[in-house]
């Protein structure tokens, strides 16, 4: 099975060096989006040439919330779909397996769609994020002169206008990082071939990446063939997702399965995140 891991990163590289090395075997490809604002450390160009199947781009400048996430994972899948892989694994420069490799190509096996998916909204995926107008050009959780003017343009923009006729029957709302069939991803993009409006009304919406697949895929026949994501994520500390620390380590040593209180679903993760470049000892105890 030819398996396309696409990676989006922006700092961390030690650990995003680790990753790789743990992701990229047998026939593993590995894609990777950092962002066009970074600066990327010597050490990792060094070692990423030297890397078969490895790929890097730098297409965006990837801005927190905004639709530029979303187009860096799509110029990932772009790039990775000339070698026609059976899976493209969406994920992020803090993640690490958690199970062994044989395990997690014996689930791919079962040909199903690994993302959470949940219908309509909820109080942490409000209305508010696809009813309004959102830029993508600023850091949100700047103080900046140009993070205010910004803010003060969206919010006058609520007064004066919101999106009134949404391009899909129903909203579906997902994880970011799943694991997707080949078949499907080609699906998703054939259909924003034929649906340019929707496209188009995804990018002026806020955190597009956690609606626009999961629409489509709720949208389509592939919704009877999705199960729960397969990733881990700590979401309860001050300012989530926390790192991982020895007491997630324990508690993956002693639980197969785990609960997500958000979609109210159980699921077996095989990823989990997020790991940095502060926390390598829990990783290596993970190893």
């Amino acid at each position: 099975m030819k398996v396309a891991y696409l990676i989006t990163a922006y700092n961390n590289f030690n650990h995003l060096i680790a990753l790789i090395k743990k992701i990229k075997v047998d026939n593993s490809l590995v894609y990777i989006h950092i962002d066009k604002k970074t600066i990327i450390p010597d050490f990792f160009t060094s070692f990423s040439q030297n890397e078969k199947n490895l790929t890097i781009i730098s297409t965006v400048e990837v801005w927190w919330g905004g639709w530029s996430h979303q187009q860096a994972i799509l110029d990932l899948i772009n790039e990775a779909k000339k070698e026609k892989p059976d899976y493209y694994v969406i994920m992020s420069g803090q993640d690490y397996p958690i199970r062994d490799r044989s395990e997690f190509l014996e689930l791919l096996s079962k040909n199903k769609e690994y993302i959470t998916i949940m219908q309509g909204f909820h109080q942490t995926k409000p209305e508010d994020r696809i009813r309004y107008h959102y830029f993508d050009c600023f850091d949100r959780r700047s103080k900046s002169l140009k993070t205010v003017i910004y803010k003060l343009a969206e919010r006058f923009l609520r007064i004066i206008y919101r999106k009134k006729n949404y391009p899909f029957s129903t909203i579906y709302h997902g994880s970011t990082w799943c694991a997707l069939s080949g078949s499907c991803v080609d699906y998703i993009l054939d259909f924003m071939d034929k649906n340019p409006h929707f496209v188009d009304f995804f990018k002026t919406s806020w955190c597009a990446e956690e609606s626009f697949f999961p629409t489509i895929i709720g949208n389509s026949d592939f919704i009877n063939n999705v199960s729960p994501g397969i990733w881990y994520t700590d979401w309860e500390g001050v300012n989530p997702p926390v790192a991982l620390t020895e007491k997630h380590i324990s508690l993956f040593k002693e639980n197969d399965i785990f609960y997500n209180k958000t979609y109210d679903i159980t699921y077996c993760p095989y990823f989990a995140r997020k790991f940095n470049d502060g926390n390598q000892d829990v990783r290596s105890l993970l190893d």
